[in-house]
């Protein structure tokens, strides 16, 4: 099967894991409302999803070393589904926090494995960070195919519509895979070369920790103002809901084109660390803007402008540099499990945090705290910066890239 056919598949299997991630965001209100819960409990529907990253993320790439990609894409993929099936069941908060957890095990997953099986459908081509950066655009398609289809879909069929659709999806996408996609050859691997080694072996490379650090700040950004923009523009900006929700979907339009373009500039240019500077750099006066739009349409799209390529190519970025900075391909699983712990960490952290600060204290105390973090990242991407000059040109030598 051609190469970019697989990667359509997967793609598109990103997707609707993204979707299942975002489905609470555009419908808060009126599922709050129908289970009688505060905006603080309804915004860890959205980051407890993720929680189960934190506690399977090293154990993750083990697996994926061991037992090979594709078996752990069938298993994470049947958790969507499980999860979507238990979600329609639910009948109480608890019992929908419990779904939401088991459907983010795919989320937790679903970038180690994509990147592992890109590497390997694309280790004799010169665009793979091209592909990496397409497919690391996931999210902000998502988030634009969701902002705009839940909140009717739901209106119309029911709060739980978009579950009965993902759950749908899901089954569809496991069988297609089963028959469709092969495992590497390159993942059969000993068990000798798999465990604790590779793990502190992975962990003595420094710049994975700084491209941990650098995918923590752009999760803890970008998921908060995903489950807050809505918010954001409603009750601090007085907008009407469908107005809201369309503003929120700009930002995954604004951020598709740039995943595609961070990978084409890693694939090309000499010095990596401007893109970091120049991401965390406009994510940080994003966020700086944020409390003080003025309710002008113009400053709205710009600060969604700013904030989605800012993100995009963060993210992006991260995601393409983990395989050029990694020396050996057996320790390529475990250094992005590294780099997903903070990832996923700081997705269940940031909304709820940053919700309860902006419900006990106030939206510009809320959103000052996103721009600190955000100013953290510029930080570090200098930090990066400063690495690559010193190693990156070698280790890309050594591997003839």
């Amino acid at each position: 099967m051609n190469k970019w056919l697989k990667f359509t598949m997967l793609y598109i299997g990103a997707v609707v894991v993204g979707l299942s991630q975002l489905k609470i965001t555009p419908i808060i209100k009126p599922l709050a409302e129908q289970l009688q819960v505060n905006m603080t409990q309804m915004s860890l529907l959205t980051s407890v999803f993720t929680i189960s990253g934190i506690f399977i993320a090293i154990p993750g790439g083990i697996l994926v070393s061991r037992y090979g990609a594709k078996k752990l894409l069938l298993i994470v993929m049947s958790c969507l589904v499980l999860g979507n099936v238990l979600g329609i069941l639910s009948k109480s908060f608890s019992l929908l926090l419990v779904s939401r957890a088991i459907e983010g095990i795919s989320f937790s997953t679903i970038v180690m494995i994509a990147v592992v099986l890109i590497n390997d459908w694309f280790k004799d081509s010169h665009y793979s960070g091209t592909a990496i950066g397409i497919f690391t655009t996931f999210p902000a398609t998502a988030s634009l195919i969701g902002m705009n289809l839940f909140l009717p879909l739901s209106n119309r069929f029911g709060i739980f519509a978009s579950s009965y659709l993902l759950a749908g999806l899901g089954i569809f996408l496991v069988i297609s895979y089963f028959f469709l996609i092969e495992e590497p050859i390159t993942e059969k691997q000993e068990e000798a070369v798999v465990g604790i080694n590779v793990l502190k072996e992975a962990a003595q490379n420094k710049t994975v920790w700084v491209l941990g650090i650098l995918q923590g700040v752009m999760a803890f950004v970008l998921y908060s103002y995903i489950a807050l923009y809505p918010l954001l523009f409603t009750d601090y900006y007085s907008l009407p809901v469908s107005q809201a929700n369309f503003y929120a979907s700009l930002f995954g339009l604004f951020g598709i084109p740039f995943g595609v373009i961070a990978g084409m500039l890693i694939d090309k240019m000499k010095n990596r660390g401007l893109i970091f500077i120049a991401a965390y750099g406009m994510m940080l006066a994003a966020c700086l803007a944020a409390p003080y739009l003025a309710g002008s349409q113009v400053a709205f799209i710009l600060q969604i402008l700013f904030l989605s390529v800012s993100a995009s190519l963060a993210s992006s970025s991260v995601t393409i540099m983990v395989p050029n900075v990694v020396r050996e391909e057996r320790l390529l699983s475990v250094s992005l499990s590294i780099v997903n712990i903070f990832y996923y960490s700081c997705i269940v952290i940031g909304a709820p945090l940053v919700a309860a600060i902006i419900e006990k204290m106030s939206w510009p105390i809320g959103l000052l705290l996103l721009a600190s973090v955000a100013c953290i990242g510029l930080v570090a991407s200098f930090v990066l910066t400063k690495q690559f000059n010193q190693s990156i040109g070698g280790i890309r030598n050594e591997q003839n890239i």
